[in-house]
């Protein structure tokens, strides 16, 4: 027989029987010794007081025995996994039912003995009495309230007692932590990561942007500084993600403490006496635990627990206090490793303070917000009315803006705001839409030297004065994958004068994503940073000292190494109208292929004289390292990529089952093969290449002098000129020119190479056409990767999943529909028609038996 005193939906799981373990658990009898009777089920907290997961209260009353005297009511609470809804996703992917099962069954009783073998009884948390994983994830434990036990009054905040007796009962969790992860080894995997995890990227990202648009406009409306904190976190985005990322992480050289990770005052239970003064405490939900500095649940506590007069006034208190207890329990539970003074505590509280900002902002106005029948996760992340509505409560309420105030004045003063750590916490002085997350550094100051650089001296003493400056994406999805590309419209007054000058320029940033975690031995940004400032600058002097006027790239306006980034300002091409990208889908007409080729001669021919006359190149240019890291990026990229598009190939019926057989056993070692290519002979013609040359790194002009410009020089290298020959002729040109013209176009590029080569002085032998072809032959295997990986990128239609991330990624939604889109499009299929059987006709790949 079951009731329910509230209107409460009751699982179909929740039956006598599941509950008869608990029971037996609880009087500690045989399953066999009672008999339940009835279930009285209702929630066991109100709405926004709990968001990870369902709670129930149940009433069991049971008769022990065989007689009808002996009836008891067993008060138990039953945690479970919330079905469908927003949060699931979330909510699993944080493995929050595994940990909190793993801590009440083997955790908490191994920290509670720890005490108990120095004579001190302690308890963590209530009694588990049952767990399991089917129908969903439940965990049933002892009602607290049984024991009298009951939580502080959330909008309130704790008052001092309230918080020394937590910070105490914290102190023991945290150092028995310590200790059984001295004596026992590291914790399982799933405490080694919070909330902010690699994993949860995607996830955070679909909320950020809306709820960032949202948050702004909110804060601009609150008192005294709302608008400038709101204009200071406006382009965080997931900037903020990732310094949360870092920041929750473990440092093994410091002390480390297995964190509760949810530490607000709704997790913790209080037991008065008489008098109404605290006799015990006892923390629950711990779900969220997570293997990191103990700051963490420092920072959770005091910003969004703590009440409002004694949060900041208090706060160095209150880190001593626990400080204090914490040495206490770990001398007592004889922790032999590394300890923490008070004052290395307060420099790691300094340096993840982030953490308690990003607390102030998420979990804070939970705790002061007025009860709210309907408070759900599912509703905060909801972006619809409704999810505005409930946010507008949460993020406007008295309480939170008044305390508020003094908190972001408080973070202001500590330098929380400067989150990449460039030294400075200033608006950003730009216009840009709220999508856009562009990175801290990219502010109005950044602009000061480049108004300088692009117009030249004021005339008398004049000075500039930047008015505005627009800022948007330079590229559309899918037409940039290996950096981040901004352009800015600047608006510049002239004091003096009083004229208004405009210009826009091309901001190079470093990539986010999958790419940034290659850059370090990539080299992409310092072989690009060199290019700009002092290679092209030198090839084209050499056709200026002929009285040539040549430029291969736009020009460079600003050049930044490290500080703050690796950063390019370049001359925006566009702007005006004047030039324009051919369409990468369509690909280069007759025209543009020669003027792209000429371009190319008179680059490669400027790059041999060079070296000709005694100039070296870097080594980010021409070493067996660079090989190497781009043999290592093309395998942990793009391997991926390429075994995905022969799966493909073994649908596609004008692959016969031989060929596929022998382009799959190249995908195994094509990265090997394409290593071997750019690795440079000796014996043979060697020039700089430009390493990336397809459609979207060149520009046309407009005007009636045809002129080609070339961009993105960050994979140039040292090697056969045919890198660039191949990439050009098999990714970018149109289908029905590609094999057609292939040999008219190789001639017309080695006439014009000649031609330039003589032009500026070349002392070596020249290149005949003959030896480019068979050099176009010999290497003919990377015309055939170039197909393979280039093309799908030349070719995917325009969508919005377009990204480095979504192309070597199936693992989100995101980059199942682009792999689909860039595999498995019917263009890419008719051109490969055309193409497989050429190749292959030529003895590529090499077949595996003759």
């Amino acid at each position: 027989m079951m009731s329910s005193s509230k209107p409460v939906t009751i699982p179909e799981w929740m039956t006598s029987d599941f509950f008869i373990e608990a029971v037996a658990k609880t009087y500690n009898v045989s399953e066999d010794d009672f008999t339940i009777l009835q279930l009285d089920v209702r929630p066991a907290t109100e709405a926004g007081d709990n968001f990870v997961s369902i709670m129930y209260r149940v009433k069991v009353t049971v008769r022990m025995g065989n007689s009808g005297e002996d009836k008891r009511i067993v008060s138990l609470i039953v945690k479970a996994l919330p079905q469908l809804g927003l949060s699931e996703e979330m909510i699993s992917a944080m493995n929050v039912f595994p940990k909190e099962m793993a801590v009440y069954t083997e955790i908490l009783p191994a920290f509670e003995q720890l005490y108990r073998k120095h004579g001190l009884e302690v308890s963590f948390g209530p009694r588990c009495l049952k767990h399991c994983t089917e129908p969903t994830d439940i965990i049933v434990m002892e009602d607290l309230k049984d024991r009298h036990f009951q939580m502080a009054e959330r909008q309130k905040g704790l008052d001092l007692e309230h918080c020394h007796t937590l910070l105490r009962r914290l102190a023991q969790f945290h150092a028995a932590s310590a200790v059984y992860h001295e004596m026992n080894g590291p914790y399982d995997a799933k405490f080694m990561e919070g909330m902010y995890a690699e994993k949860n990227r995607a996830m955070f990202e679909q909320f950020q942007s809306q709820h960032d648009v949202f948050m702004y406009e909110t804060m601009c409306t609150w008192p005294k500084n709302g608008k400038l904190y709101a204009e200071l976190l406006k382009r965080w985005g997931m900037e903020m993600f990732d310094v949360l990322l870092r920041i929750t992480k473990h440092d093994p050289a410091k002390f480390n403490v297995l964190n509760h990770g949810d530490m607000w005052c709704n997790n913790m239970m209080f037991q008065y006496d008489d008098a109404e003064k605290i006799k015990e405490i006892t923390l629950v939900d711990f779900q969220m635990c997570m293997w990191s500095s103990p700051v963490i649940d420092l920072h959770y506590f005091i910003f969004s627990s703590v009440r409002a007069n004694l949060k900041l006034r208090q706060l160095d208190h209150l880190i001593c206090y626990y400080y204090q207890h914490l040495s206490e329990n770990l001398t007592l539970l004889q922790y032999g490793g590394v300890r923490p003074s008070l004052q290395d505590l307060h420099s790691d509280f300094i340096e993840r303070q982030l953490y308690g900002l990003s607390t102030a902002f998420s979990v804070f106005p939970i705790c002061v917000m007025e009860k709210t029948e309907n408070a759900s996760i599912d509703l905060m992340l909801d972006q619809g009315d409704a999810g505005t509505a409930f946010k507008l409560k949460m993020y406007n309420g008295a309480a939170y803006v008044e305390q508020m105030i003094p908190i972001l004045e408080y973070f202001y003063d500590t330098g929380a705001f400067d989150i990449s750590q460039l030294g400075n916490q200033r608006p950003p002085g730009i216009l840009c839409d709220h999508s856009l997350y562009p990175p801290q550094w990219l502010d109005g100051a950044f602009f000061d030297t480049v108004v300088d650089t692009k117009l030249g001296p004021c005339a008398n003493g004049d000075r500039r004065l930047i008015r505005n400056i627009q800022l948007e994406l330079a590229t559309k999805k899918g037409d940039n994958y290996a950096s981040v590309l901004y352009r800015a419209k600047v608006d510049v007054l002239n004091q003096g004068t009083g004229i208004v000058e405009s210009f826009s320029v091309i901001v190079k940033a470093p990539p986010k994503g999958v790419l940034a975690e290659h850059m370090p031995y990539l080299n992409f940004s310092s072989r690009e940073i060199q290019m700009y400032r002092d290679l092209l600058p030198a090839l084209e002097r050499l056709y200026h000292d002929k009285g040539i006027s040549v430029r291969f790239g736009p020009k460079c306006l600003k050049v930044c190494e490290g500080i703050p980034a690796d950063v390019l300002v370049l001359d925006d091409l566009l702007h005006n109208g004047i030039n324009r990208m051919a369409d990468r889908r369509e690909g280069l007409d007759q025209a543009q292929t020669e003027l792209v080729l000429e371009k190319l001669a008179m680059f490669h021919a400027a790059s041999a004289v060079f070296v000709d006359q005694g100039n070296t190149l870097s080594s980010d240019f021409n070493s067996p390292k660079v090989v190497e890291n781009l043999k290592q990026m093309g395998k942990q990229l793009f391997q991926p990529m390429l075994d995905g598009l022969v799966e493909c190939m073994a649908n596609w019926d004008f692959v016969p089952s031989d060929h596929h057989a022998e382009l799959k056993e190249l995908a195994k070692n094509a990265f090997d093969e394409l290593a071997t290519i750019i690795t440079p002979r000796e014996d043979r013609f060697n020039v700089l290449n430009h390493g990336d040359l397809w459609t979207n790194n060149m520009m046309f002009s407009t005007d009636a002098k045809a002129v080609v410009t070339l961009l993105d020089f960050q994979m140039c290298c040292w090697a056969s000129p045919m890198i660039d020959l191949h990439s050009l002729l098999f990714s970018s040109v149109r289908m029905e020119l590609r094999l057609t013209k292939l040999h008219y176009f190789v001639r017309y590029y080695q006439e014009k190479l000649v031609d330039n080569l003589v032009l500026l002085g070349y002392r070596r032998r020249l290149p005949t056409l003959q030896q480019l072809l068979v050099d176009f032959n010999d290497l003919l295997m990377l015309g055939l990767i170039d197909t393979m990986l280039a093309l799908p990128f030349a070719l995917v239609p325009d969508t919005e999943d377009a990204s480095l991330d979504s192309a070597v990624d199936a693992n989100t939604d995101a980059g199942q529909r682009f792999q689909k889109l860039l595999l498995d499009n019917d263009q890419l299929k008719m051109q490969m028609k055309q193409l497989l059987p050429y190749f292959r006709n030529r003895g590529v790949p090499r077949k595996i038996s003759l």
